[in-house]
């Protein structure tokens, strides 16, 4: 389901490593919002693999190496509707998808993380569109399936009481 997952990095990554991402990154999310992949969810589940340069990619205001340090640099950037995840969920999609992309990138537990970061942003209900209907996150997880708990729909309904 949405939420859309880019990733950064410094090295262009091939067509093997973006596949294997993007398979295991999108059975993650999709695990972890609705219970486990299903064809609806899966429409509307897009990634996007960007490579910025380290031209393009200052750290500590600079271009060179200076604090990168040798350090395997990348950003995780998951786009989610507001409200489809409680702090919890929030917290397993960033730590899953930080473990994905680690050993995606070969980076094993015990080596140098730190030039790896994941982070969440949420969409605020209204301010998202699938073609020219702007749904309600309601009218999105009914189109999905998959299994959202009475629990998380409480939860929902509390967020956004008046769309329900």
């Amino acid at each position: 389901m949405m939420p859309f997952v880019e990733v950064f990095t410094r090295e262009r990554l091939s067509d093997d490593i973006r596949a294997r991402l993007a398979e295991e990154l999108s059975n993650t999310m999709m695990t972890i919002e609705v219970g486990g992949p299903n064809e609806s969810a899966k429409m509307i589940d897009w990634m996007w693999f960007h490579t910025m340069p380290a031209d393009s990619w200052a750290v500590g205001g600079r271009f060179d190496e200076t604090y990168v340090r040798g350090r395997t640099m990348a950003l995780a950037r998951i786009i989610a509707p507001r409200g489809v995840m409680n702090a919890e969920l929030k917290s397993r999609a960033v730590r899953e998808v930080a473990r994905v992309l680690k050993a995606a990138l070969g980076v094993g537990e015990k080596d140098e993380d730190t030039g790896i970061f994941t982070m969440c942003v949420e969409i605020e209900d209204g301010q998202w569109g699938i073609g020219s209907n702007v749904p309600t996150l309601f009218e999105v997880i009914d189109h999905l399936g998959g299994t959202v708990s009475e629990e998380r729909l409480a939860e929902m309904r509390a967020l956004y009481p008046q769309k329900r």
